[in-house]
């Protein structure tokens, strides 16, 4: 069955609205009940608690703008090859 002739009725701003009203729904139906909630700042003195907040975060950021740049340089070569 083809997708696009099941949404053909379907403008694209009603789509839109219709996941947008879906989203809290959706969130809420993942809500568990009696699962313990940390409720105190991050102990930074643990060194996995370093890695998981400061190190991996700033190692994600550093990657996404080295690939970032590689992305514009690669569009700004192709622009300049088809002058």
């Amino acid at each position: 069955m083809n997708i696009r002739k099941i949404f053909k009725p379907f403008k694209t701003s009603n789509l839109l609205l219709l996941i947008t009203l879906l989203i809290p729904a959706i969130s809420y139906a993942q809500y568990q009940e009696n699962i313990p909630k940390p409720s105190g700042p991050v102990d930074l003195s643990k060194t996995s608690n370093v890695v998981i907040f400061i190190v991996i975060p700033v190692v994600i950021l550093i990657v996404y703008l080295i690939f970032r740049k590689r992305i514009i340089k690669v569009k700004k070569d192709k622009f300049d090859r088809m002058k």
